[in-house]
C-alpha cells in the first residue's frame, strides 16, 4: 500500500513539475537572447616600498644577521571587473615583488588579490599569496588583507597600499606606493 503512494505521490510531482516548467519556457524565453557585454579596464605599474617581519621570523633574521625590514620592487596588473554607477569598482590583480636586494637576498613574492574600489579612491582586498626565498629555498604560502587608496594627479593615479600578510612565524606588514599606466 505504502509503495502504490509512493509512486502516486512521485508520478504526480513528475507531472506538475514538467507542466510547471513547459509553462515558463513558454512565456519568459525571448527569441533573441542578448548578452551584454562588461567593460574592462586594464590597469599596470610599478610598486615599490618595503616589509617589516615579526615573529619567529624577524628572529631568524637576526640570527642570520639580516634586518628585520626588507625593501620590495615590483609590478601590479589590475583588472577592473565592473563598475558600479556611483563609481565604485570590483577588481581583481596580481602583485609580483622582488625583494631584499639591498641585503644581498632574493625573495620573491607572487600576490592574488580580489578586492573592490570606492569613488573617494579608498581601496581593500584579499588573497593569497606565495613567497620564495632563495635563502632557505622555502615557498610558503599566506593570506594577504590590503588596504589603501588610489589618489589622482592630474593624469597620473598613485595607489598608496599596507598590506598584512598572515604567514606562518608571525604576521608581516607591507607598505608600497607607485603609479597606474592605462
Amino acid at each position: 500500500m505504502s509503495r502504490m503512494i509512493f509512486t502516486l505521490l512521485f508520478v504526480a510531482f513528475a507531472l506538475t513539475t514538467e507542466a510547471a516548467s513547459a509553462q515558463i519556457r513558454r512565456s519568459s524565453a525571448p527569441g533573441v537572447q542578448t548578452r551584454r557585454e562588461i567593460p574592462r579596464r586594464h590597469l599596470n605599474g610599478p610598486r615599490f616600498g618595503f616589509t617589516v617581519f615579526t615573529g619567529d621570523v624577524a628572529d631568524l633574521r637576526d640570527q642570520a644577521d639580516l634586518e628585520p625590514i626588507m625593501t620590495q620592487f615590483g609590478w601590479q596588473w589590475e583588472t577592473q571587473l565592473m563598475a558600479t554607477p556611483e563609481g565604485g569598482q570590483a577588481l581583481m590583480e596580481w602583485v609580483l615583488l622582488v625583494g631584499g636586494m639591498e641585503q644581498d637576498e632574493f625573495n620573491l613574492s607572487l600576490g592574488w588579490l580580489a578586492g573592490y574600489r570606492l569613488e573617494s579612491g579608498i581601496e581593500f582586498g584579499v588573497g593569497p599569496n606565495l613567497s620564495y626565498s632563495r635563502d632557505s629555498q622555502e615557498t610558503t604560502s599566506s593570506m594577504i588583507f590590503a588596504a589603501g587608496a588610489t589618489l589622482p594627479f592630474g593624469e597620473v593615479s598613485v595607489p598608496i597600499t599596507f598590506a598584512l600578510s598572515a604567514a606562518k612565524g608571525g604576521p608581516r606588514i607591507t607598505a608600497l606606493i607607485g603609479w597606474i599606466i592605462g
